[in-house]
């Protein structure tokens, strides 16, 4: 029986040590050479959170799990309430059609600032990275309170998306940091559990706001956002503190640093030492491969975006160059960091991994496919189902909710079983299966049954939840400590690319069929044009109207081509998933590297990647 007593170094039965090890599979670290396997050199960031994880009691773990919970509480509040504000912020300077174009800018930069941060917190420190990351989203909150044009409020929405993403990279990484890799995935959605609360109570929060003034909405977090941050930053600076008191944080060890002593004492004038210098720390930071994969994806995802306000939509040049620069950006950048790159972002033994590959494909997958039926899917509800705005909203809240629900079961099944594959490979085929159920919903020219929507959506969202935390598990596992950050980032920068192809799609079907359906179907004509524009004007119609029903025939017609489109891509995962590894999730904090304690290197010894489909016969073993 599980003793939860320590919340990220959880006290074990002793069925674990009993366990025999399974002698017919050997560690296969992903078919990299052994010259890619040496372990890399820890840099400053690194070493001294480890440190400070092996000096940190359970006295004071129990504190920090708190702060950092608390963090999440303050990041699920802001997700759930500010969104709601923009509109009333566009609308009151008279620039409400920036809202798609800003929803746009701070996406992209949200998703594209993540391996900055993540390189810092390698480079300098944990706790000094959340005070960076702190700064610019409070300071995001007040410019934005303080807006008296658009500018100054598009200004502040960019700070508050750099911080906001940065915080939540920080908490992802600090649990890696924290938790062995049988409680790895359980911490990571547990972490989202705040948002069982606040999707429900941030309507009450908007409405009230909204009644009076938007801006105090932003101004709240101002106050709330250190609030939450400071105590979390506190403890880690005074156990980082006390852990170098002690001796405990190798100080010097990383390149830098060494690099910096020997360049003092080559006796250049100051100007050549300090030119040095930079040129160094500029290299250590791999400047070159995060700016040249900054550009690369900003130029990738921004045309998914903004097409549909270019002239003659991808057809136009500047939409086709930026993708194509784009994509050569990208493959100079993996070439530079696997040829040039002193201190590359992700050497080859990230690169080249099977593991972190199979992760890529599948998230990526999961964001293209899923994003083909969910776009509009709140639209398809409210034109389709006769609901009240209380029930439809809860309806829209079931993506939400079961996601973080059901991560934490799957989260505990990890743990249980010690293996993710076969519950990735399930959750994903679970996935199919919600997925066929939106296609027999909108198969039909009558309205769907509100107990097949349900169905397939509650069905849908258990298998995402299963192949969201297999892959964020499975690519931690598989690669060193050093490495963590980085690959949790561009994990996450490849799924972003998924999801704004799949809006793109989704978008060019829309626009393209769901117009000229509306006419095939609604008998009068004004209200066709009139429904295509507004989903609430559908809403707004008799139940079982002539033209209710007709804009119901059409958007089954669409988004019955939306759904099939979506399940067609979401199959591919299933097929990805059978080659992914599945590494024995044990004491340790990776499966690539040894650690000095016994007991846990017998759990890596427990590691495999097994064959296509050797996990079938022994799932579990």
């Amino acid at each position: 029986m599980v003793d939860l007593r320590s919340p990220l170094q959880p006290q074990f039965s002793s069925h674990d040590d009993e366990k025999p090890l399974d002698k017919e599979y050997q560690l296969d670290l992903d078919k990299v050479s052994q010259e890619d396997r040496e372990l890399p050199i820890r840099t400053k960031g690194v070493a001294r959170i480890e440190m400070v994880r092996d000096y940190m009691g359970k006295k004071y773990l129990w504190l920090f799990a708190c702060s950092i919970f608390l963090t999440c509480w303050m990041v699920a509040l802001d997700g759930t309430t500010t969104y709601n504000y923009e509109p009333y912020a566009t609308s009151s300077f008279d620039r409400h059609s920036m809202l798609s174009t800003l929803t746009v800018a701070t996406s992209v930069i949200g998703a594209v600032c993540k391996p900055f941060v993540a390189k810092m917190s390698d480079l300098t420190s944990r706790p000094f990275v959340y005070v960076v990351v702190l700064v610019l989203y409070v300071l995001g909150f007040i410019i934005v309170a303080c807006s008296p044009s658009i500018s100054a409020f598009v200004i502040g929405s960019v700070f508050i998306s750099i911080g906001k993403s940065g915080v939540q990279l920080m908490n992802g990484i600090i649990v890696a940091d924290f938790t062995n890799l049988q409680w790895r995935s359980f911490f990571l959605a547990f972490c989202t559990v705040p948002f069982l609360v606040t999707t429900w109570v941030s309507g009450y929060i908007v409405e009230n706001i909204v009644a009076s003034n938007w801006k105090w909405g932003y101004g709240m977090f101002a106050i709330i956002t250190p609030a939450t941050l400071i105590p979390a930053i506190v403890i880690m600076y005074w156990l980082d503190h006390k852990a170098a008191k002690e001796g405990k944080v190798p100080f010097g060890a990383e390149p830098f640093n060494a690099k910096q002593r020997e360049i003092a004492n080559m006796g250049l004038s100051p100007l050549k030492t300090k030119l040095l210098l930079i040129k160094e720390a500029l290299l250590e930071i791999d400047a070159i491969g995060l700016i040249l994969l900054g550009f690369a994806f900003s130029l990738i995802l921004l045309p998914f975006s903004l097409y549909s306000y270019a002239e003659n939509g991808f057809r136009n040049p500047s939409m086709i160059a930026m993708i194509v620069v784009g994509g050569i950006l990208l493959i100079v950048h993996i070439v530079y960091e696997v040829k040039f790159a002193k201190y590359s972002l992700l050497p080859k033994r990230v690169l080249f991994n099977r593991t972190f590959i199979c992760c890529v494909f599948i998230d990526f997958l999961y964001m293209f496919g899923g994003y083909m039926p969910l776009l509009y899917f709140t639209s398809y509800t409210m034109a389709t189902l006769n609901l009240s705005i209380r029930d439809w909203t809860y309806l829209s809240n079931t993506t939400t909710m079961g996601l973080c629900f059901f991560g934490v079961i799957w989260g505990l099944l990890f743990r249980i079983y010690h293996r993710y594959k076969v519950f990735q490979v399930v959750g994903i085929a679970i996935k199919l299966i919600g997925m066929g159920l939106y296609v027999r919903c909108a198969s039909t020219s009558t309205p769907p049954s509100l107990g097949n929507v349900v169905a397939g959506l509650i069905i849908t969202v258990l298998g995402d939840a299963a192949s969201a935390m297999g892959t964020q598990v499975a690519a931690q596992a598989a690669v060193p400590h050093q490495d963590l950050a980085a690959t949790i980032s561009v994990l996450s920068l490849y799924s972003s690319i998924g999801a704004a192809i799949g809006s793109a799609i989704t978008s060019v079907i829309w626009t393209s069929k769901l117009p000229n359906a509306m006419y095939k179907y609604v008998p009068d004509i004004t209200k066709a044009a009139t429904f295509y524009g507004a989903v609430l004007s559908i809403a707004a119609e008799p139940w079982g109207s002539p033209d209710r029903l007709g804009a119901i025939k059409a958007y089954q017609e669409v988004n019955y081509i939306l759904f099939s489109a979506g399940l067609g891509v979401s199959s591919l995962m299933f097929v990805v998933s059978l080659f992914q590894t599945n590494f024995y999730l044990g004491r340790q904090r990776n499966c690539y590297e040894k650690d000095e304690n016994e007991d846990i290197q017998k759990d890596n010894e427990k590691n495999e990647a097994f064959g296509l489909f050797d996990w079938v016969k022994k799932p579990f073993n």
